[in-house]
């Protein structure tokens, strides 16, 4: 019996190991799980492999195929989807605002991709930063990171981690390529403003570790970026490539600073950057634009060796995956073929390729280069054993229960739940920023019923926003001009009408969104409503107060969201006592850190 007994349990673990590697999943193990994941990889091809470093887009199928291609958004599992995933042996795809329409159908198709899947689970990602970056279409829609950077509160940034993460677990989405680490210190950055914690390194540090963590403690893999900095440009990369720059001092105090500190503090994964920064390599790469001309940039740092190996990899010892940016992005498109960039950024150390323009292309071409030995099996290998690592990590080694149902269930008592409103409403409420109150103009506390409040915010939905709120404390005698942001940033005359509105008002609310040109129009109401009382709004970044130095009151919001437009009204209105300071600097004026209470 005893014979039988030790014959049975040594069958039971035998088939066990063998699960580990015919199952469709990992179970973790107690032990060492980087020996389970090397002996996991032993069992792949190299096929296997080059799909788990490849992840594309999924936005819209033309009927044929699925991706950046014109056609009906993916709302659903479709034949070419299921195709794609299983064909290239997919470790991931990433979703969009049109893949994400409501709480049920996308836990549905969260759960069809993974079951799509043949052997690994896969990375679900999606840009769900908050404030301006908002991919999902039902649940808590935060301010955004300059507003958490605007409370000083750590607490806060751990909580809106929780939230996000909360949120996109629920509906089956497992890595959220955020936070955005970079240090805004470019008043015309045009591609990342509030989308930073701030301009000082040591603020946004702190703020992205937290963050991180709060996603992390929700089971979701989180990811840094734009590494080496996005914050010093005048260039979107979506666009054009850009160049920072910088010496090495300059960029280890300021740009590189959050993300080493987020390495030492368990980061997840890091998203490279499509800019140059000849400090860290200075390598000359002859390109042919797309007008035919033939021009020598300084090569990228998505695809520098010297920049994710040398400095990323070794000198700073980071050990998690390495994401590149979107490769369809014109900074590298206009400049490199969408196969040779795919095997650019995999020499150069990147562990995944996210949106290659070429996936066919990419994906035969890198399995091409392993197979005649230009690119060593044992490289891409070491990229498998830190994707797998993640997963196995992050709990992604685990394919979606059957009942999808009840996941649908769960899923729509934490998307919007009360305690995610909660912290959205905090958070929007502690970053509103007072920067000016002259002649304690502000708050507005128990209005002449008799006073006209004119609202004039650009869009619709902002000034419909405003005037609901405002309905809140002063129910009558208010009005609203829809006048577009771009005529406000105008410099064309004022119409009748706008006269008319101004004539009729007692105060005025004007909320500006990113002003660029100093002879403006709002500078022309401003300078006809004389002797009325003036109330600004910075929308999004605070730095229009530059061009209305002296306007009676000013607030800072940090975005264009609900929750936004609604603590400004309270604020104005006294509700709430403003406790935010600012977390850039607006030039010439003021200085991060300022902000004034009642």
């Amino acid at each position: 019996m005893k014979k039988l007994a030790f014959l049975i349990s040594i069958l039971f673990v035998l088939s066990l190991s063998i699960q580990a590697f015919s199952m469709p999943q990992v179970i973790k193990p107690t032990g060492d799980k980087y020996n389970i994941i090397d002996n996991f990889i032993k069992h792949m091809t190299i096929e296997e492999k080059i799909g788990q470093m490849l992840m594309p887009s999924i936005r819209y199928t033309d009927g044929t195929h699925v991706g950046e291609v014109s056609g009906t958004p993916v709302t659903q599992m479709v034949p070419e989807l299921k195709n794609m995933i299983q064909k290239y042996h997919l470790g991931g795809v990433i979703l969009f605002a049109q893949n994400v329409q409501t709480t049920e159908q996308t836990t549905k198709l969260t759960n069809d991709i993974q079951k799509a899947s043949l052997k690994i689970p896969m990375f679900i990602s999606i840009d769900q930063e908050g404030g301006l970056v908002y991919r999902l279409q039902e649940g808590t829609q935060l301010p955004g990171n300059m507003a958490i950077g605007a409370t000083g509160s750590t607490d806060l940034a751990y909580k809106n981690g929780q939230v996000v993460g909360s949120e996109i677990k629920a509906v089956g989405i497992n890595w959220n390529l955020a936070p955005v680490a970079d240090v805004n210190v470019n008043p015309a950055n045009p591609v990342i403003g509030i989308r930073s914690f701030g301009a000082d390194s040591d603020l946004v540090s702190k703020m992205t570790i937290a963050y991180m963590k709060g996603e992390q403690s929700e089971g979701v893999a989180a990811c840094l970026k734009h590494f080496p900095g996005h914050g010093d440009v005048a260039i979107d990369s979506h666009l054009g490539l850009g160049v920072v720059n910088k010496d090495r001092d300059t960029l280890d105090k300021v740009e590189l600073k959050p993300f080493k500190d987020a390495i030492a503090a368990g980061a997840d994964a890091i998203m490279t950057a499509h800019l140059s920064f000849p400090a860290l390599d200075d390598t000359k790469v002859t390109m042919k634009a797309p007008d035919g001309t033939v021009e020598e940039i300084t090569i990228p740092a998505t695809l520098s060796h010297k920049i994710l190996t040398d400095l990323l990899r070794n000198e700073f010892g980071f050990n998690g995956v390495i994401i590149t940016d979107a490769m369809n992005m014109k900074a590298i498109s206009d400049n490199f073929g969408p196969i040779d960039a795919t095997v650019r950024a995999i020499k150069a150390g990147a562990d995944i390729v996210l949106m290659p323009m070429d996936l066919d292309g990419a994906y035969n071409e890198l399995i091409k280069e392993v197979k005649d030995g230009t690119i060593p099996e044992s490289r891409i290998d070491e990229s498998v054993k830190r994707i797998l690592t993640l997963k196995l990590k992050r709990g992604i080694m685990k394919f979606p229960e059957e009942n999808v149902e009840e996941s649908i269930n769960n899923a729509k008592s934490i998307v919007g739940s009360e305690r995610n409103l909660s912290i959205e409403k905090e958070t929007a409420q502690k970053a509103i920023t007072l920067i000016r109150n002259d002649n304690s103009i502000l708050p507005i506390k128990d209005p002449d019923s008799s006073k006209k409040i004119l609202v004039i915010a650009g869009t619709q939905f902002r000034t419909t926003t405003y005037i609901s709120q405002i309905q809140k404390y002063h129910p009558q005698n208010n009005d609203s001009l829809i006048v577009s942001d771009s005529t406000l940033n105008s410099n064309k005359d004022l119409s009748d009408q706008e006269k008319s509105a101004i004539d009729k008002a007692d105060i005025i609310i004007v909320a500006t969104n990113n002003m660029t040109n100093q002879d403006n129009q709002i500078i022309k109401m401003l300078d006809y409503g004389k002797g009325k009382t003036f109330i600004f709004i910075a929308v999004r970044n605070p730095y229009d107060l530059m061009y209305y130095p002296n306007v009676d009151a000013y607030l800072a919001q940090y975005g264009w969201n609900t929750c936004n437009l609604n603590a400004a009204i309270d604020v104005i209105f006294g509700a709430i006592n403003p406790s935010g300071k600012l977390p850039v600097a607006i030039p010439g004026l003021y200085d991060i850190g300022y902000g004034l209470s009642y």
